[in-house]
């Protein structure tokens, strides 16, 4: 993560010399502010928002509350309730844990100027997504997050795959439906082109992985990797889509994998939540399409 450091240096001026003191040579006295304090210094520094002209919905004091609540517990993130933001919500859990400050600063100027880059990826949202953001109902906690609205419709609004070919336009609605959908090549170049990651992936959207032993393969991955799954969510209850049959719809952040008398444990982010679920070997070997994963930062 990176970090800021600030040195002082206090001078005491005696008669006939200076003595300098400088902070870098007392290790307890150096002072480090990595990247949320960063971030949340940032935010406060904007104080009061003004209400957006381009995006009339989206409620001001929502929208910064929503922001300080992802920089400080990026684990609630949660991308709502029958949507098809899953993708969006693995990416942007992976960003708020990887750079807060370069998505506060986005977001704020997203909002104020209703487009803007993050890295080289230059997102200027439709007109029918500006006025649709700040309206989702029935979404659970995303009802109240306007922050979030904003961002996941800005993201399947200018990031599409073959998936989104017969829905590219923005309708009420579509946040639940194929135009909202990600198929795993367009999910790793979201990672790629927005994230600046450096990734490999194993897998497709119809045809399963083969790997003869998964636990161990997802193990080994795990050392020293950040590890996406790819899944057909139809299988874990929890998860209700529009978008059903024998094809994967979900992704998730993976934390853990363990496997004991014929029993497959996997702790995996999603939905706000880290989730814990055993399951059998032959359950995960149908459930799981792909497998994505970057080198973790220091």
């Amino acid at each position: 993560m990176r970090s800021l450091r600030i040195y002082l240096t206090v001078s005491l001026i005696l008669p006939g010399f200076t003595i300098s003191i400088s902070a870098y040579s007392q290790p307890a006295a150096e002072i480090i502010i990595d990247d949320k304090k960063q971030a949340l210094v940032y935010l406060d520094s904007i104080g009061i928002i003004e209400k957006s002209s381009h995006w009339p919905k989206v409620n001001p004091q929502l929208f910064i509350h929503n922001l300080r609540k992802n920089i400080e517990q990026p684990v609630h993130l949660y991308p709502g309730r029958g949507t098809n933001f899953c993708a969006f919500s693995a990416l942007t859990y992976s960003c708020l844990n990887q750079e807060p400050l370069r998505y506060t600063q986005f977001m704020i100027d997203l909002y104020k100027n209703g487009s803007s880059s993050y890295r080289s990826v230059q997102i200027s949202p439709s007109q029918e997504v500006k006025s649709a953001a700040g309206l989702l109902i029935f979404k659970g906690e995303l009802d109240i997050n306007h922050a979030d609205q904003l961002w996941f419709l800005a993201l399947a609004d200018h990031f599409k795959g073959y998936i989104n070919l017969l829905n590219r336009k923005y309708d009420a609605g579509d946040e639940n439906t194929l135009w909202a959908a990600t198929n795993l090549a367009k999910f790793n170049r979201m990672l790629k082109k927005l994230l600046g990651y450096t990734l490999q992936s194993k897998g497709s959207d119809l045809i399963r992985p083969g790997i003869s032993d998964i636990p161990a393969y997802l193990r080994e991955k795990m050392v020293g990797n950040e590890v996406f799954l790819y899944l057909n969510n139809t299988i874990l209850s929890r998860k209700k889509h529009k978008v059903k049959g024998r094809i994967p719809t979900h992704y998730v952040v993976l934390k853990d994998v363990k496997e004991e008398n014929n029993i497959i444990t996997l702790t995996y982010w999603d939905y706000g939540l880290t989730t814990l679920q055993e399951l059998s070997p032959q359950v995960v070997r149908k459930i799981l399409f792909g497998i994505t994963w970057r080198k973790k930062e220091n």
